[in-house]
């Protein structure tokens, strides 16, 4: 038993790919860098170190309540090929995954017996679910204090909403990417949107106090 690949023998668990938790290097100088940004950088931090214990893949699981395998990834990750052709080209329909017993140079072929690269791929490579962490943009004023010389309120707010416009729009693109990408291979997405009570407004603010 133990000349088997320990793919053949863990207790497999569906996999989580969780993404946006990594460090973020500020663009801003460290002058500008807010007490949110260092709040948002603490929360992502712990969120971290408690995916971090949760299930690992072991010959051995004797906790049964983490019922999934936690893989931290970056926001870009991207998914092997399902076929060996690209979407556009016009064998796309006829043709095989790599791993299928139908393409001559998988490890599958010709029999389709299950080959522990099979078992990694979806254990490592492919998960079940896929969760995004976002942050929602914020904007902050340049400079807090007011005096003659500064941009009127008028100009400032109409920066403010084209910047945020901007912002959100990107971000709706983004989801809108990654949900198109999943949905190709029928993994579950999940997006969470982190942003500070200052956005929600005061009716949440009421609310938790």
């Amino acid at each position: 038993m133990n000349s088997y690949p320990p793919e053949l023998l863990a207790q497999l668990a569906p996999v989580m790919f969780v993404a946006g938790l990594d460090e973020e290097t500020p663009s801003q100088p460290s002058a500008q860098i807010s007490a949110k940004g260092n709040d948002f950088a603490l929360l992502a931090s712990r969120l971290r170190e408690t995916l971090q214990t949760q299930r690992k893949v072991a010959i051995w699981q004797p906790e049964k309540t983490k019922t999934f395998q936690v893989i931290l990834v970056d926001k870009d990750i991207r998914f092997p090929p399902r076929k060996l052709v690209a979407p556009e080209d016009p064998t796309y329909t006829a043709s095989h995954s790599p791993l299928s017993p139908l393409t001559p140079t998988s490890p599958l072929h010709p029999d389709g017996l299950i080959a522990p690269i099979w078992i990694r791929k979806h254990t490592s490579l492919v998960p079940s679910v896929f969760v995004l962490f976002l942050r929602i943009y914020e904007y902050s004023p340049p400079n807090a204090t007011s005096s003659p010389l500064d941009v009127s309120d008028i100009t400032q707010e109409r920066e403010r909403e084209m910047e945020e416009r901007k912002r959100d729009t990107e971000l709706a693109t983004e989801v809108a990417h990654r949900k198109r990408g999943t949905n190709e291979r029928g993994i579950k997405l999940t997006v969470v949107l982190m942003t500070t009570r200052k956005m929600l407004g005061e009716n949440f603010s009421n609310e938790t106090t």
